[in-house]
């Protein structure tokens, strides 16, 4: 329900306008309701008006409350240098929300991207498929961040923000040749990807089932094989070549520009940790050894890795748009990269200060 409002009530002028050409309408004929007229707008003004502010006071209680409409905070408006750390992360929230109320990835929801007759599995084959499923599970798992680092956040929210990272660099490879048929080599190269995936998940299964559970870990490979064999076969018949897709640290390299800092803090976000020490680092607050559940007053780590969250999606975004014809986008996040802009790069600096000083959590 993030960006809805309750602020939908008729204004008191517009309530006191309207009763008074109702009771015109009726008292035009003797002085007697031309008095009753005036005694209503000298009765009624002072009621409305009081209703109307408990009214708005409510609306900004629940909106406080369950975060509905998240209002800019007062240093949003000022230089990102002169905030808190704890009004900066209020203002990267403002932006990844309005980000999200003006994409509307829901809408896109219901439109089916262009297919390929000759492939009848649910996996994705065609650039537009991919792209469509990219675009979802991006703007899911930008959600999934936004949220969790606003409520509840944890190392389990920065997966989230790695696994878009993923999802873009992706995009960034397959999207980029010019020539069609490139591009759809590409896109076969995903979906072989895929099916070996699938591949790899059924042989593991299969070797920890029992004798007498079924056998669904062999249907899968089955079907995997099937897939294969089919797109194989398609393959030839456009007359494309067999790529692969990159391994994911070359990926990052070169679809991921950026500072060693960035690059190292998302391949990082989504892999998997050993042991408990990463996360003991990552909750522990720097001096003082505190274990800080739920990021409590790590405000600067939160923002940090919201800017992160909020430039991913809008590259993704900015990616997808020509392949969705989402052509308005351009305007949208042309206008989330200026307000982003100042916020993450002084959320950077202040991380790359505490950096200097030692370990820090957030790697």
């Amino acid at each position: 329900m993030a960006g809805q409002s309750l602020h939908v009530r008729p204004s008191a002028a517009v309530i006191l306008d309207s009763t008074a050409v109702t009771v015109s309408r009726q008292s035009s004929t003797t002085r007697r309701t031309d008095s009753v007229n005036e005694d209503i707008r000298e009765t009624v003004a002072p009621l409305i008006d009081a209703v109307s502010k408990a009214w708005d006071q409510m609306v900004r209680q629940v909106d406080e409350v369950l975060r509905w409409s998240p209002e800019p905070t007062p240093g949003e408006r000022g230089s990102p240098a002169a905030m808190a750390d704890g009004e900066l992360r209020e203002a990267l929230l403002a932006v990844a929300f309005r980000l999200i109320d003006n994409i509307d990835p829901v809408r896109l929801a219901g439109f089916p991207a262009a297919g390929d007759h000759r492939w009848r599995f649910n996996l994705p084959a065609t650039v537009e498929t991919h792209v469509l499923e990219m675009f979802t599970e991006g703007s899911h798992a930008f959600s999934l961040a936004v949220i969790g680092l606003r409520d509840h956040a944890s190392l389990a929210d920065l997966t989230a923000v790695g696994r878009l990272a993923d999802i873009l660099v992706r995009a960034r490879w397959l999207l980029e040749p010019s020539e069609a048929d490139r591009r759809r080599e590409r896109a076969y190269a995903l979906t072989a990807e895929a099916i070996a995936w699938f591949q790899a998940m059924s042989d593991r299964s299969g070797e920890t089932g029992g004798a007498d559970q079924p056998d669904l870990p062999g249907e899968i490979a089955d079907r995997a094989r099937t897939m294969e064999a089919r797109l194989a076969e398609i393959r030839q018949e456009d007359g494309f070549r067999e790529v692969r897709v990159p391994k994911r640290r070359k990926l990052f390299e070169a679809y991921l520009p950026g500072s060693g800092l960035t690059l190292f803090a998302l391949s990082s976000a989504a892999a998997s940790r050993p042991g408990s020490a990463p996360s003991a680092l990552f909750y522990s607050e720097p001096g003082t050894g505190n274990m800080l559940y739920n990021f409590q007053r790590l405000h600067l780590t939160r923002a940090y890795w919201l800017a992160q969250a909020i430039m991913l999606y809008a590259d993704l975004c900015d990616v997808a748009a020509p392949v969705l014809v989402q052509h308005d986008w351009e305007e949208i996040i042309a206008t989330a990269e200026a307000r982003l802009r100042p916020l993450s790069e002084e959320a950077d600096r202040r991380y790359q200060q505490v950096l200097r000083r030692g370990i820090h959590p957030g790697l």
